[in-house]
């Protein structure tokens, strides 16, 4: 045996003295990932997998990282702010709106089948927030132990938002129905009724206007709102656009987030409510939110549209905001 291994090593020290190369093993190449084709829908030269990188709005060749910011309500360069270093917002106005009592004509009889029929509805009168609640007064009530903190702390295209105050001024998300609840409470307040949340965007009879700021059709100017008129693709700063603001000067109510209101949701509710103060169906599985969101198209951002989810849920387009007693 010890011969034998001793010719075959011979053998081969013989061979690479003649030049001869002894066999090797064949590995395998690397598989290398296929190359992206540029996804382009604009042809701003932006998009997935292209050269220049992504796009934050690619039905819009006006929109892409790189481009100059206009005073425009939009966010033109893609850094996820709207106007940024071009025009300032309006101060913000924390006083509530106030809402007259009387009737106004609430539904659709031209949207989803839970919109229908159109139905006289007669509130008192009630105050409403001007505003979508804050990240800021939403951290006060954390700060007071009542609230409790938004599932997550980011936002769509932000790391940090929630914990960072460039964003105090701009919607809270990432909160449930009884989340929201509970800050309405501690403020003195309570979640409005679908009827209150939507007599506030609609105004008084015999007003049937589409939108919070009338039947136009929406755009960047009067609502933060996605589809082919998509503003930024995420938040912005409440109180923005002062030209979608409703019959009794509350803004946001299109677009932005959708907002948590009081009742439980009955898709045939509105054949049976009653025409004083409904306050929705007594029992359910989903609640009701209102409103539309900066992801949403035309449709949804109507005062008639509504949206059924469970009470725990949440997401980044998902806020709310409260109602109050009249007052004087």
């Amino acid at each position: 045996m010890h011969k034998q291994i001793a010719m075959v090593c011979a053998l081969t020290l013989a061979a690479l003295a003649l030049g001869a190369r002894p066999a090797s093993v064949a590995l395998p190449r690397p598989t290398l990932p296929p190359e992206r084709a540029c996804q382009d829908d604009d042809g701003d030269s932006y998009g997935p997998g292209c050269l220049l990188g992504d796009d934050c709005n690619d039905r819009d060749p006006l929109t892409h990282p790189g481009q100059r910011e206009e005073c425009n309500f939009r966010d033109d360069d893609c850094d996820a702010l709207v106007d940024d270093g071009t025009c300032s917002a309006p101060p913000l106005d924390p006083r509530p709106v106030i809402v007259a009592a009387g009737v106004f004509l609430m539904g659709s009889d031209d949207g989803a089948p839970d919109e229908r029929p159109i139905h006289k509805v007669d509130l008192a009168r009630f105050r409403l927030d001007r505003h979508e609640v804050t990240n800021l007064r939403y951290r006060q009530c954390v700060a007071a132990g009542v609230c409790a903190k938004p599932i997550l702390p980011t936002s769509r295209q932000r790391p940090h938002y929630y914990d960072d105050p460039t964003f105090d001024d701009y919607p809270v998300i990432y909160v449930s129905w009884p989340q929201a609840d509970a800050f309405c409470r501690w403020t003195g307040g309570r979640l409005p009724t679908e009827a209150e949340w939507e007599k506030a965007a609609r105004g008084p009879a015999p007003s049937l206007r589409t939108f919070p700021w009338g039947d136009k059709a929406p755009d960047c100017s009067v609502a933060n709102m996605g589809g082919a008129e998509s503003c930024v693709g995420d938040t912005d700063r409440v109180g923005r656009r002062l030209a979608g603001q409703s019959p009794y000067g509350a803004l946001d109510l299109a677009g932005n987030v959708w907002e948590w209101v009081a009742d439980w949701y009955d898709a045939s509710y509105y054949a049976t409510s009653p025409g004083r103060a409904p306050a929705g169906p007594r029992r359910g599985e989903l609640k009701v939110m209102r409103g539309g969101c900066w992801d949403s198209g035309a449709s949804n951002l109507r005062v008639s549209c509504r949206k059924a989810e469970l009470p725990a849920a949440w997401a980044d387009d998902v806020g709310f905001r409260c109602a109050y007693p009249a007052g004087r």
